[in-house]
């Protein structure tokens, strides 16, 4: 019985997690590990059902991956390979208005498409969001403003 919920949990969550750490790291390959591992932790320590584990597995997935950062010393430069980010996204994503919207939320600052990223596309309350990354709401809510408006200004100069 515990395996089938985990099996169901994790063929819930695999992509949603898989596609939140490729905004982070850009980097299908890297994601795939994060996630596999992220999920290993989460199983071997959850005792009983947690009413937001998505919430926690992302909360686990960007400590992992900030982890990883820190033992490759990788501290500086996240953004080199963005053009290969949005061709990254397509392999995961299907529909085709989701390509062209991850296009350009491709083109955002790192901390804009991450927050994008949780309340959109995993459906994150800010409070949630403001967990993840360890800010306070009031500055989630600014960074989702700012990233709005950001994202206003590329679609239209594409359109």
């Amino acid at each position: 019985m515990k395996n089938e919920a985990i099996e169901n949990l994790f063929k819930k969550y695999f992509n949603e997690a898989k596609l939140y750490v490729v905004t982070l790291c850009h980097d299908a390959a890297l994601a795939e590990d994060i996630v596999s591992d992220s999920f290993y932790k989460a199983f071997t320590k959850i005792d009983e059902e947690k009413e937001s584990f998505k919430f926690w597995l992302f909360k686990v997935c960007r400590n992992a991956y900030f982890d990883y950062l820190k033992r490759a010393k990788r501290n500086a430069e996240l953004t080199e390979n963005l053009a290969n980010d949005a061709d990254v996204a397509s392999d995961i994503i299907k529909d085709e208005e989701y390509k062209a919207l991850y296009r350009a939320i491709s083109l955002l600052k790192d901390n804009y498409r991450e927050v994008i990223q949780l309340y959109y596309f995993d459906e994150l309350s800010v409070s949630e969001i403001a967990g993840i990354t360890e800010q306070s709401i009031e500055n989630v809510k600014v960074q989702m403003y700012r990233a709005r408006m950001k994202l206003k200004d590329i679609l239209e100069e594409t359109i």
